[in-house]
């Protein structure tokens, strides 16, 4: 009996011994996968923007309090903000093509310091840059980007803004009235870079037009500062931080699709590069005179390589999604320039050949390039 009841008990704790084990290991493990999040503090009069190193497929938010979605014209950038004056602390969820989750606890603040988070590919998040700008309801102010722009987000009524008619690259910018709570103004181009301003009431700015191109250090009195977060454009699947890296890559290689020499002036093409179906153009000119070349614009079209007489010739104009250097439009004497043309993947039909002209702005030093579909085809990829 006693033999029996010894059994027992050594059965009882044996059993006890897994079970133990395994709520262990179970708790080690919720310990060591838990996710990091990050603290983010948005507001109704002003819209924070997040840009992250991959397209975004996901986004779920805690609550009603906050309203999210991608920006207009780009698949890695959300916007958000507080859909009132105040909410209870929340959360917002994130999930890129790469098969990251980003977590953010929000809060509400009526005025928050940060307006513009980085994500970045290494991980670590950065403050996005902001450019103060005074605006009157007296005077418009007019912003010139290198590109032209496909969305603008103004974080309150206080101000209004739109494209110049006619131009695809310019924003007016104007107080909606003689007082309005701070305000910031969010804008995208075409070339994939975020210009973040934050706006304030002045009955009489001081300067009423900038120039987003030549801008470059901290915002002064003359010029503005864009903001170094790159976005994904719609049309391309490539973040724009690489396409410039790509760049950087395809002007190095060096290797000759084409040139052509005229006016001492010349123009190459260097080897295609390719590269998750996006084609890069390289183009070396060197401007051999005494005499500054001021580009108008470069045209890339398709074009039949023989045309019968009195048949009418037909040219399919193609236009590039992203210009690696395409703010730099001189040409020192004795200088050089060098920038990439960058494309959705495309290839050249039968009988038919690539056309690269170079324009000079109010002369007469033009000139021409002739590509095959053979030099597309040669395209080498990248590391």
């Amino acid at each position: 009996m006693k033999t029996t009841s010894c059994l027992a008990l050594a059965l009882a704790f044996a059993a006890l011994r897994p079970t133990h084990a395994v709520a262990q290991k179970v708790a080690n493990v919720t310990e060591a996968n838990k996710l990091p999040t990050i603290n983010l503090y948005v507001s109704d009069l002003k819209t924070t923007h997040l840009v992250f190193p991959q397209p975004v497929t996901y986004v779920d938010l805690g609550s009603s309090g906050i309203i999210a979605a991608k920006a207009t014209g780009s698949e890695n950038i959300v916007r958000v903000k507080a859909a009132g004056s105040g909410f209870g602390e929340t959360n917002m969820t994130v999930l890129t093509t790469g098969g990251k989750l980003y977590t953010f606890v929000v809060n509400y603040q009526r005025s928050p310091k940060l307006l513009g988070l980085d994500l970045g590919a290494n991980g670590e998040a950065s403050k996005l840059p902001v450019t103060p700008l005074y605006v009157s309801d007296q005077k418009t102010t007019h912003l010139v980007f290198p590109y032209p722009v496909t969305y603008v987000d103004l974080g309150n009524p206080g101000i209004i803004a739109a494209k110049a008619t006619g131009a695809e690259n310019i924003v007016r910018v104007k107080a909606a009235s003689s007082a309005f709570p701070e305000a910031n103004m969010t804008v995208l181009t075409s070339g994939g870079k975020l210009y973040m301003f934050l706006v304030n009431y002045q009955h009489d700015p001081k300067v009423l037009s900038f120039d987003m191109g030549a801008a470059g250090g901290a915002a002064g009195e003359d010029q503005a500062t864009a903001a170094t977060g790159g976005a994904i454009l719609s049309n391309s699947p490539i973040p724009q931080g690489s396409l410039d890296a790509y760049s950087v890559q395809a002007l190095a290689r060096g290797g000759t699709s084409a040139s052509e020499s005229a006016n001492q002036l010349s123009l190459r093409a260097g080897a295609v590069g390719y590269q998750q179906e996006t084609l890069f153009f390289p183009l070396h000119v060197a401007n051999k005179s005494n005499v500054t070349y001021d580009v108008d614009f470069v045209k890339f079209y398709i074009q039949d390589k023989q045309v019968a007489k009195r048949t009418a010739e037909q040219a399919i104009e193609i236009n590039p999604i992203y210009v690696y250097n395409g703010a730099k439009k001189k040409i020192d004497a004795q200088g050089k320039l060098q920038q990439v043309y960058i494309f959705k993947k495309f290839t050249i039909p039968e009988q038919k050949q690539l056309i690269i002209e170079l324009y000079e702005k109010g002369g007469g030093r033009n000139i021409k390039l002739k590509l095959a579909n053979s030099d597309l085809l040669k395209a080498r990829t990248f590391n």
